[in-house]
């Protein structure tokens, strides 16, 4: 149920600095230090959030994201990032005054604790030229002890003004719609924490411009932490297409995208899949799936990733059964093994009639159609990337097409048996 509140409104809403925390959990999130050296740690950790994000609606007022941050994948604690930004004018909607955005990792060796939190406050955002929120923030904190994985998200709001009237606060259920201005709802909360891991995001607030619907999010934060570095980290992803030209009209994925989580997936093969794609207009791709493992033991880690496309047509061109493969070891001694063992093309056929698979380094070109190189591998010091089809187009536009896609790198964890 929705609230109606004029924007004369007199009544008991004179509660100007009103304040709002919503924490997720009755467990009090850890406050530590971070050390004053980088700590490795058995954890895979993330974080990352922002100020504010808008999304337009009748009006194109799309905005990037203000005062980003982001942790990526590390299994480091001692890491502070910030950004800070005094000011910044949201194109045809307002302005934001005073956005901060932290997130960290730490480590508390006596409470055997680590810790990951990412915290964005906004001071003032005034929005339609009527409408001005204060005091919003929401921080997202996850972390391990001695009795498992735990999260919090708590989020505060410090006030909500418009046309010289004091606004309630929303509650969790219960927007407040300012008529023929906005209305203004609790963002979301959610995470988990198990076993394994822990998750934790949050928006502190939602807010729908009427009459334009553009939706502007304010304080974002997320923070994830789970068990199970080890030997190494993984960074690796796969998918089926991607199409690259000099036009951004015909640029085109990766689809679909799979990114192998940095602590592995214990030993699962995660799988995702698309029915079938038309790339640029010209290309008609059938099933494509892509697959990855990645596990960890006390001696090594290792993991694949892999993605097959059951067939692509391009004019006279077919090519069936594309399938590419990186194959990824890291031993505790340092040592890597990598290949593209599994990468394969099924058949060629141009014109109804078998051609040969060109070797790798090779091409086959089809005059005023289509260069073709196949088992295109690079190899680094860390791991292995795989394109089992490049096709560039000879029409013209520079395109290039890579089909069956795999990469997978595994660094060192630095952790100590």
């Amino acid at each position: 149920m929705r609230r109606y509140l004029p924007l004369g409104a007199t009544t008991a809403l004179a509660v100007a600095s009103a304040i709002l925390v919503l924490p997720s959990t009755s467990q009090a999130a850890p406050v530590d230090r971070a050390p004053a050296a980088k700590v490795r740690t058995e954890f895979a950790m993330k974080a990352a959030g922002y100020g504010t994000r808008v999304q337009g609606g009748s009006i194109p007022a799309t905005s990037g994201t203000t005062a980003y941050q982001v942790i990526g994948c590390t299994n480091k604690a001692g890491i502070a990032r910030r950004n800070d930004v005094a000011g910044v004018t949201l194109p045809g909607l307002g302005q934001v005054d005073g956005v901060r955005t932290r997130v960290n990792t730490f480590t508390n060796k006596s409470r055997s604790r680590t810790t990951v939190v990412s915290q964005h406050d906004v001071a003032r955002i005034s929005l339609g030229g009527a409408l001005t929120l204060r005091g919003v923030t929401s921080k997202a904190t996850v972390w391990h002890d001695g009795s498992g994985f735990h999260k919090s998200v708590e989020t505060t709001i410090g006030s909500i003004r418009a046309g010289g009237d004091t606004f309630p606060i929303p509650t969790p259920n219960t927007p407040i719609r300012i008529p023929g201005l906005a209305t203004i709802s609790l963002g979301d909360h959610h995470g988990y924490a198990n076993a394994s891991g822990a998750y934790a995001a949050g928006n502190a607030i939602k807010v729908v411009l009427e009459p334009t619907d553009t939706v502007v999010r304010i304080a974002h934060s997320a923070a994830r932490i789970n068990r199970g570095v080890k030997v190494g980290r993984f960074r690796g992803q796969a998918h089926g297409t991607q199409v690259d030209a000099l036009d951004q009209n015909i640029k085109s994925g990766p689809l679909p995208l799979s990114y192998m989580p940095c602590q592995g997936t214990e030993g699962k093969v995660k799988e995702k899949s698309v029915a079938g794609l038309d790339l640029a207009d010209q290309i008609v791709v059938g099933a494509v799936r892509n697959r990855q493992m990645g596990r960890q033991t006390n001696e090594l880690a290792t993991g694949f990733e892999e993605s097959t496309i059951a067939g692509i047509k391009l004019g006279p061109l077919t090519i069936n059964a594309i399938k590419a493969r990186a194959n990824v070891t890291r031993f505790r001694d340092g040592r890597v093994k990598r290949n593209a063992s599994g990468t394969t093309i099924g058949e060629i056929v141009l014109n109804g009639e078998a051609q040969a698979i060109p070797d790798p380094g090779q091409a086959l070109e089809i005059p005023g159609l289509v260069r073709l190189e196949a088992n295109v591998v690079d190899k680094t010091r860390l791991g292995i990337r795989v394109t089992a089809v490049r096709l560039t187009l000879l029409d013209g536009t520079g395109a290039t097409v890579n089909l069956g896609n795999a990469r997978l790198e595994i660094k060192p964890s630095g952790v100590k048996k």
